[in-house]
Order: C-alpha cells, then structure tokens, then sequence
C-alpha cells in the first residue's frame, strides 16, 4: 500500500505503473477538497503531455455531455445544464465548476489535451457498477490513447471483489479490471465534514474511513481536513459562474 500526502502528489509519478489505462479515484461525496484534489491528480499525470480524460460519476445525456465537452475545449458556455447538477448528493459541487474553468484554461494553451466524461448511466437492473464499468470501457475504445482518471466514490473504486457482502458484489474497478490496468486510489480523509443529503455530517463517520483502504487499493491519498462542499444554488449561478473568467 502507497500512502501520500495531498500536498505531495509528485510522489505517485515514481510508482504508477505504465503502460496504464485508468486511474479511479474513490472519494466520500461532498468533500469540498475533493474537486482541487482531482486537479492536482491531473497536473501530475499530465506531466508527459499525452492525452488525458477526467471521468465523473454524473448523470447526463449525451447531449448535456457533447455540450459540456464542446465547453472544456474553448466552445460556449452550455445554454442548458443538467438539474442533475442541483441534486447530486455531493458528485457536482461549485468546486467542480473551477475545475471545469481550470480544464478549459490548460485545453487552450495546450492543444486540447484533457477531454471530459461523465459515466454514470440509469440502471433498471440495479447493477450499476456494471452499467458505469461498460460506459467507461465503451469510451477507452474509443480513445484508446488516452488515459483516463475517474472521480467515484469510494466503493466503486474497490479493485478486488469484498467477499463480506456477497461474491455478486463486484465493483465498477473490479470490472475494469478484468481488462485493463487500474490503479486505484483511496482518499482518507483525517477529519472534517461532508455534505450528504444538504447536512454536514462528520467524514470520520462512515464506515468506508473507518475501515481505511484494506487491501481493496494501491495508494492512499491522506487528506488533513475535509470541508462540507459547498452546494450551487440554481442552474443560472452555474452558467453564470462557468461564464466567468477563472479566479
């Protein structure tokens, strides 16, 4: 097991395996450390100036996605933004928004190289981890040069089968797995709050931080304190934020 610190990232760039396809971050929702974390995880792994995808779990149509894309490459602000984006349980928050800003800012001095996917899709079966492994491996087919660093919760990121809820129980990392290389990462957050369900509630209470990252990942990223994210008020604070020049 890899452990870091978040404000020493540069130190993963000496043990991540290459060739490599995927990196799944697995976070608590509603972080508001989460979303910068991710940036810096990008800065690091774009060091070798090659083609990388940041993945969300978000909900969003293809069109919704196509706009957002469009956005991150210099395109215009999405005249329509999901009401996904008002009611994710802590997966989009107004950190996102900055990162988006920050990714359209890198693509337009250094040829386009980060591109964006959201692979949360609806699952009328309940096996949600399949359905999200399969969109994931639908789009590397698609771009196979290209690495592509996911942003999950936690228990989707697991790269072994949890033998404790049943052997059924395989996760969207477990999955991908089978087909590609993975490295996953679990970020332990010290103390602090999260925002679930629009409370903040103590991170230290879930059983995921707890237990701590077993054997189920390759690195853990220790972060000192977790801020409940910070929630947007409406789709017009979204377009007019994501209108606005980065800070």
């Amino acid at each position: 097991m890899i452990k870091v610190a978040s404000n020493k990232l540069t130190a993963l760039t000496k043990v991540l395996p290459q060739p490599l396809d995927f990196i799944v971050v697995g976070e608590m929702h509603g972080s508001r450390q989460n979303a910068p974390l991710v940036q810096e995880l990008l800065l690091t792994v774009l060091t070798e100036q090659k083609p990388v995808t940041v993945a969300f779990e978000w909900l969003l149509t293809d069109p919704e996605l196509d706009a957002l894309r469009r956005y991150v490459c210099g395109g215009e602000t999405p005249a329509q933004l999901s009401t996904f984006f008002l009611d994710s349980d802590g997966r989009f928050t107004l950190e996102h928004i900055a990162l988006l800003k920050w990714i359209r800012a890198y693509n337009a001095t250094h040829h386009n190289l980060i591109d964006l996917y959201a692979f949360d899709k609806p699952s009328k079966s309940g096996a949600s981890d399949q359905v999200m492994a399969d969109s994931l491996r639908t789009y590397k087919k698609r771009h196979p040069e290209s690495l592509i660093l996911i942003e999950t919760g936690n228990m989707h990121a697991r790269n072994s089968i949890d033998m404790s809820i049943g052997a059924g129980q395989v996760s969207m990392a477990t999955i991908l797995k089978k087909d590609y290389l993975v490295f996953s990462i679990f970020l332990h957050y010290i103390q602090g709050k999260i925002l679930v369900e629009g409370e903040n509630r103590d991170v230290m209470e879930a059983t995921s931080q707890q237990e701590g990252p077993r054997t189920y990942f390759d690195a853990m990223i220790e972060i000192p304190v977790s801020e409940p994210a910070r929630n947007p008020n409406d789709l017009t604070e979204i377009f007019q934020l994501l209108q606005s020049r980065p800070a």
